[in-house]
């Protein structure tokens, strides 16, 4: 068994680099976000407090799996979530009101540009000319984003603790412990759901739950190649919630990494049903692939789990990969600070010259 496991690698970090969201929609996540806060800041109605935002979700996870669509971030209010005062749809409706000024603020005349809704937890706005969301969660954060917060709820009408700061520095230490992988196994956990389930998705931050669950508890194991540990997510997540499905109408929970409180709590059973489907076939197609000793025929069933963008061919990535790593080929960095190809640095390589110095 996984004879084309260590051959596959360059598939995969191939699969990893084409899955990575487009510069252009990563500089809308970062500009379009930012006009929004500061909007909010400086409005004189809906009163914010210092720290007045933050960034949440998979952008600030740095969990992005291709095109960005949405950012998440959070407004900070003040209040007592123990006395619900304010009361939490109270919030919602306030911010609701608040955005519709937005658009004036922006420029544009009228909103016929901008969508608003009001979602359980979040006010969204759809820039419609940019086909880019924003969900703003206003919270009350006692002491600050980077302790436990609260956001509201408009079905239970009440604030509900959450810790999302806890849950990025959870993610980047685990990035640490387990060299690197944590983030490449939790972004294949969400391009496998984008190719096999085009309805009743469960939600990414589901998805980043179970990966969580998953590695801490010891059923992953880092030292293999991702092809191989993600066949070990997929296996663990089955034989976790598979006893579920022959109890009428149970839906499992996933706890919250930080808080432990279920974090699926509107589940539903079919989308539950359907979800476990799509894993009880994923894991299949994963174990014939890790098992096959003809290449073009694992690919195949990669493609099955990861869709088209499983490269079938590597040989020009493979090629630059070498190019870039042979020794004495400089690197320079973002800031600017030329480094070795070793490095652990987001890097480029420096291009060769046949310059050596003008004639004399």
């Amino acid at each position: 068994m996984y004879d084309l496991a260590h051959t596959l690698t360059t598939h995969f970090r191939k699969l990893l680099q084409d899955i990575q969201p487009p510069e252009d929609r990563l500089e809308l996540a970062k500009t379009l976000p930012g006009q929004v806060r500061e909007f909010l800041r400086l409005h004189e109605e809906f009163i914010t407090k210092y720290p007045n935002t933050r960034l949440a979700g998979s952008y600030a996870q740095f969990l992005t799996v291709g095109d960005v669509k949405d950012v998440d971030f959070l407004v900070r209010v003040d209040g007592d979530p123990e006395t619900d005062e304010p009361t939490a749809r109270a919030v919602l409706s306030d911010l609701a009101h608040a955005l519709r000024d937005l658009p004036e603020h922006l420029g544009y005349v009228g909103d016929s540009h901008f969508d608003f809704k009001r979602n359980r937890r979040s006010v969204q706005v759809k820039f419609e000319y940019e086909d880019f969301y924003m969900d703003v969660v206003p919270c009350i954060a006692p002491y600050g984003f980077d302790e436990p917060i609260y956001v509201p709820d408009w079905g239970y009408q009440s604030w509900i603790e959450s810790h999302p700061r806890g849950v990025v520095q959870l993610i980047e230490d685990l990035e640490k412990e387990y060299s690197g992988k944590f983030r490449s196994l939790a972004k294949l956990f969400k391009q496998f759901r984008n190719t096999n389930m085009v309805y009743m998705q469960p939600k990414s931050y589901w998805l980043v739950s179970l990966t969580i669950e998953a590695v801490r508890s010891g059923e992953i194991d880092a030292t293999l190649t991702l092809a191989e540990a993600f066949d070990q997510l997929l296996n663990w997540v089955y034989d976790t919630f598979a006893a579920d499905l022959n109890r009428a109408d149970a839906v499992p929970a996933i706890a919250d990494p930080i808080l432990g409180h279920n974090v699926a709590h509107n589940w539903e059973r079919h989308d539950f049903v359907a979800f476990i489907g799509r894993i009880e076939d994923a894991q299949k197609w994963t174990g014939k692939a890790l098992a096959h000793d003809d290449r073009a025929e694992a690919i195949k069933l990669w493609q099955k789990v990861f869709g088209p963008a499983f490269p079938t061919d590597v040989d020009d990535y493979a090629e630059s990969l070498a190019d870039a790593n042979r020794p004495g080929v400089p690197h320079i960095t973002p800031a600017g600070l030329l480094v070795p190809a070793s490095t652990t640095q987001r890097s480029i390589p420096v291009p060769q010259t046949k310059f050596y110095g003008e004639k004399k």
